[in-house]
């Protein structure tokens, strides 16, 4: 199959699980924010980073080792061994959960956090650290389907307890957490279902010390990568609720919704390009695909967030509650951000192809830095706000090293020419959008203007 067309199908596939998932998931923010007060969506938000925090640490990331040794398998026994050797090792990491759970007991008392509540979200993070390691292994041996029907799974059960919970509980935050083990519960049942039967009887399935070894090298890296991410997407809200209370992190965890639907279109692109890109590695004229690839990407996402811009008035009337409306004054510097964090886990991708994860780590940890820096910095000049630009430049430093990095990793040179100049006009949109020099009817048109530019640039010779 041609390159190009097998990476299309394959981020068709999971655009249909993805968008229905998100789709859901993205309407679920009015749901949440209509039952929820500010301070209870920004308490929610905090413990569910928190989880995020914690997941990498007690699998030690072996879902990511997972999908790049069983791509490169070649037998059926050899993919088994290494989900089983995942699998053993998450395990052993759940078996010291007892610690964990001491730790959220103390965290959600000391935040004003229920017991049940910080036993619900232990629960939730024990069953996503199952899931992951399950889902990168379906995605490995090509049951596409399957891992985008169980994004739409899970969203609807999510919905669907949510409406439930929430009309029949009095603790709304209790209601959320419920709504959410019992929705990952059964979308665990329903991956395990769709695992080979194989996999976990066959005797030949036992991990053997060096892939231990392997796959805990490989992934090692990636523990304090996802430390460093969560800093990057994480961390300015702590900071910001120290200084500006809880209340201002339910406002910017409104406000992220709508730019994530950016993130939804970055990470459904970036799970078929992993695929792509470790089968193209080796190929003649790669350096060509990448190129190629890579601005389509990048044009992709600036139409985007050019278009969430051009919409932003009634998607944040449809989405955001009367309570939480004016947070669409942090979208456009949230869309900036994201834009970033989305061609950084493009470059990202080499690393998994090379098997060098510690880029992956040094490059988050420089990012992390900048932007924990500037977050104390900006926060309390100007606001929320402070966090968006904070993340920003983590995000572009980030970028900039990878994409250092890969022209030498990969003995090609990827150029970003195009995407500055797409970018800049993107400023400039974001610019006319937040302080319009126009009528609306103009404004709109100078804005389908520079939308349309940023798409034709595309076609545009090197």
């Amino acid at each position: 199959m041609n390159q190009y067309k097998k990476l299309f199908n394959d981020s068709l596939i999971f655009a249909i699980g993805s968008f229905g998932s998100k789709l859901i998931t993205f309407f679920l923010v009015g749901f949440y924010t209509f039952y929820l007060t500010k301070s209870e969506y920004g308490m929610a938000d905090l413990l569910i980073n928190t989880v995020n925090l914690l997941l990498p640490i007690i699998s030690l990331s072996v879902s990511e080792g997972v999908l790049r040794f069983v791509l490169g398998s070649k037998s059926q026994q050899e993919k088994e061994n290494w989900l089983n050797t995942a699998m053993k090792i998450n395990l052993l990491g759940l078996g010291l959960t007892g610690i964990f759970l001491t730790g959220v007991y103390l965290f959600g008392s000391q935040w004003g956090v229920s017991s049940t509540v910080g036993f619900l979200s232990f629960v939730l993070l024990a069953i996503q650290s199952v899931q992951l390691i399950l889902m990168q292994y379906l995605k490995a041996i090509g049951k596409l389907k399957i891992y985008a029907a169980n994004g739409i799974l899970l969203s609807l059960l999510t919905l669907l307890f949510g409406v439930l919970f929430f009309q029949r509980m009095a603790n709304m935050l209790t209601a959320y957490f419920w709504s959410l083990v019992l929705a990952n519960s059964l979308s665990l049942i329903f991956l395990l279902i769709n695992i080979p039967v194989s996999a976990w009887v066959t005797k030949g399935n036992q991990p053997t010390a060096r892939q231990r070894k392997q796959l805990i090298v490989y992934s090692l890296p990636l523990i304090p990568n996802s430390a460093m991410w969560w800093i990057l997407t994480t961390s300015s809200r702590f900071i910001m609720t120290f200084y500006l209370g809880v209340a201002s992190n339910g406002m910017y965890a409104a406000a992220s919704k709508v730019p994530n639907l950016l993130s939804v279109i970055g990470s459904i692109f970036i799970q078929a390009w992993q695929l792509s890109a470790v089968e193209n590695y080796h190929k003649k004229g790669a350096g060509g695909f990448y190129q190629k690839v890579f601005n389509h990407y990048s044009t992709l996402l600036l139409c985007f967030s050019g278009l969430i811009l051009l919409f932003l008035d009634p998607l944040a009337s449809i989405l955001l509650s009367k309570e939480f409306y004016f947070a669409k004054a942090y979208i456009p510097l949230l869309l900036v951000s994201n834009f970033f964090s989305c061609v950084s886990g493009f470059f990202g991708t080499t690393y998994i192809v090379v098997k060098k994860t510690k880029g992956v780590l040094t490059t988050s940890l420089v990012g992390a830095a900048v932007n924990l820096i500037a977050s104390f910095l900006l926060i309390p000049l100007i606001g929320i706000n402070g966090a968006s630009l904070a993340s920003a430049l983590g995000f572009f430093i980030i970028f900039y090293l990878r994409k250092k990095q890969t022209n030498r990793l990969m003995n090609i040179r990827l150029s970003t020419k195009k995407m500055s100049f797409q970018f800049c006009l993107l400023i400039l949109q974001i610019v006319l959008n937040q302080w319009p020099p126009f009528s609306k009817p103009l404004l709109m048109a100078s804005q389908l203007l520079i939308l349309g530019l940023i798409a034709v640039v595309d076609f545009f010779p090197k």
